[in-house]
């Protein structure tokens, strides 16, 4: 349960690590922080980060990878005024991740 006057924001971001078959796989993850005002635009948003290394995205030596948000949407799921918020994904020195992860 989330503390009244915090939101959960749920950052939303493709996920794209080539197959051991030698295909390209996408799927969706997410990472969840809580603020404390509601957010009404992902400029008001910081970036954030995770490791890389774990979905294929970058290698184990520079393995940040820096979710941008761009799109922000009420969360349908836990309701509410907590919200859903779409990402883009950058290497550690804030490249797009990959050719193949599209908006």
């Amino acid at each position: 349960m989330v503390p009244e006057k915090t939101f959960e924001v749920r950052y939303v971001f493709i996920c794209g690590c080539w197959h051991s078959t030698n295909f390209f796989l996408c799927c969706l993850l997410a990472k969840t922080r809580t603020v404390n005002s509601e957010p009404k635009s992902p400029e008001e948003l910081p970036w954030w980060n995770f490791d890389g290394s774990s979905t294929g995205q970058a290698d184990g030596s520079n393995s940040d990878i820096y979710l941008k948000p761009v799109a922000i949407f009420k969360d349908p799921f836990t309701l509410g005024q907590n919200k859903l918020v779409m990402c883009e994904t950058y290497t550690y020195d804030k490249k797009p991740t990959g050719k193949f992860i599209y908006k």
